[in-house]
């Protein structure tokens, strides 16, 4: 039953956006037959000679019917700047009065802060009320109190990967997947089964590698809290935060992590040394990967498992023995995603005679329509009316179904980590007692685990330069 609702709710969508675009139709709004500009990133461009002709087939009438429905007109922006300079190009075109883009299908979140910071972004959570979809897709793209775009979709996370063959050579009782699903990934239990694992393993090979930057953003969010919060909250010296990472001191000093290779320069090469060690099957029993690295893993024959980041004591397990009871605290976090309905500040100088509040509804919707298919936006309102079908695992890259169902269990529980997002735009630097290694937080929290410092003194000395950073940008 819930299918074909689903689906006739689909069929219906798509009958009424025929009706909207169709010729002789009333708008659905009018821009008064003004220029609307659009910044494409990874999207075909339908009226570009370069653009191939299944492209041209596909999109063209769907751009050609919004500009029916919509009574605008459209031009396309192409940046004069390299990736880097992206933001101050917009900013100072806003400065001038007339913002060099309005809409666009793809707004990395790298930029988010930088842009919000700046008040480069409209809010456009008013004209989200008028588009039916699940409100976490809605307040996903949030700064503070401002909402500047939106997302369709579950984001991804992370989580940590685990060598088959390694873990039953060792002649351990569970796989670290069956711990999870046993609700016996606690700290406590973490720990033991590292410590376990790591008497049992050969010389040379240690039971865990993770560069302590991505504990900072996936194991606190597994403990429900993150170095700085999305409404931007030092949170860094919180006891969630400072409990997750002496956790990973009390791993280290345990002796069940290896240390990352150097580099040429004398660095610690954290990106590196899991591609060099457990993507080849050797040296490290566990660490993290992302979705995209999966790939080289099957390439290369590894026999891998999936399993989320276990959690301390700001998350509860509701029934013993079954995960799927953990707190609302339990979260998983993600640090990059792709957005749209974002629009750059100002736009009202390019409408002359066009209410602020109309036009930016207005162009939230034609975001919509132009890059968000009839069928997901069926999908979307199915989802919001408990009417969507119950969602099948798919095995994607996975090589089980219990390490592709973890994976869906976490993808309902993502939450936004800007510790990029602030990094990228220097709000994170910051340095303790004059050590020339670290110039930001991540190479705070590295050297506080590589050296066994003090995690709670070196968060404690930090967290007001990040203050200040913040204050400073106008973000406090």
């Amino acid at each position: 039953m819930k299918k074909l609702a689903c689906l006739v709710l689909a069929l219906a969508l798509l009958a009424t956006m025929f009706v909207a675009f169709g010729e002789g139709t009333e708008l659905k709004y009018d821009l008064k037959g003004m220029t609307v500009k659009i910044r494409l990133w990874d999207f075909p461009n339908p009226y570009s000679e370069d653009t191939d002709q299944v492209n041209i087939d596909k999109y063209l009438p769907i751009f050609d019917a919004a500009k029916a429905a919509y009574n605008c007109e459209f031009e396309f922006y192409t940046p004069t700047v390299e990736y880097d300079d992206f933001t101050t190009e917009w900013l100072q075109s806003i400065a001038s009065g007339s913002p060099c883009w309005h809409i666009t299908n793809n707004f990395s979140a790298m930029w988010l802060i930088a842009m919000s910071a700046n008040n480069g972004l409209e809010d456009i959570s008013k004209a989200l009320e008028t588009i039916e979809m699940p409100e976490v897709f809605k307040t996903t793209v949030s700064v503070g109190d401002g909402v500047y775009g939106f997302v369709t979709s579950y984001q991804g996370t992370e989580g940590l990967v685990y060598n088959r063959a390694m873990i039953e050579e060792a002649g351990m009782e569970y796989t670290p997947t069956e711990m999870f699903m046993q609700g016996k990934w606690s700290y406590n239990d973490f720990y033991d089964y590292m410590v376990e694992l790591q008497s049992k393993l050969p010389e040379g090979t240690w039971a865990f590698f993770i560069d302590p930057n991505y504990w900072n953003i996936f194991a606190s969010a597994a403990n429900g809290t993150a170095a700085v919060s999305n409404d931007l909250e030092l949170t860094m010296t919180s006891e969630p935060y400072i409990e997750t990472m002496e956790f990973l001191q009390k791993l280290w000093n345990a002796g069940v992590c290896r240390m990352p290779n150097v580099t040429e320069s004398g660095g610690y090469d954290n990106w590196g040394t899991p591609a060099a060690t457990f993507d080849k099957g050797v040296e490290v029993a566990m660490t993290h990967r992302a979705g995209w690295q999966y790939g080289g893993l099957n390439n290369n024959g590894i026999d891998w498992g999936f399993v989320p980041y276990p959690w301390g004591s700001n998350v509860t397990l509701g029934v013993e023995g079954d995960y799927t009871t953990l707190s609302d605290t339990y979260r998983a976090a993600f640090y990059d995603y792709g957005c749209l309905g974002n629009i750059l500040s100002g736009v009202e100088n390019d409408f002359p005679g066009i209410e602020k509040d109309y036009l930016i509804e207005a162009l939230t919707h034609l975001t919509y329509d132009l890059f968000v298919s009839a069928e997901r936006q069926a999908e979307l309102a199915a989802m919001v009316n408990e009417e969507a079908a119950e969602t099948e695992i798919d095995m994607g890259a996975y090589n089980t179904i219990e390490d592709a169902t973890l994976y869906n269990f976490l993808k309902t529980r993502t939450i936004y980590n800007n510790s990029s997002t602030l990094g990228n735009a220097d709000l994170l630097n910051c340095t303790y007692n004059g050590d020339e290694r670290i110039s930001w937080f991540g190479g705070a929290i590295r050297y506080a685990v590589y050296d066994n410092l003090s995690m709670r003194a070196v968060l404690e000395a930090v967290a007001p330069q990040i203050e200040a950073n913040l204050v400073a940008a106008g973000m406090k």
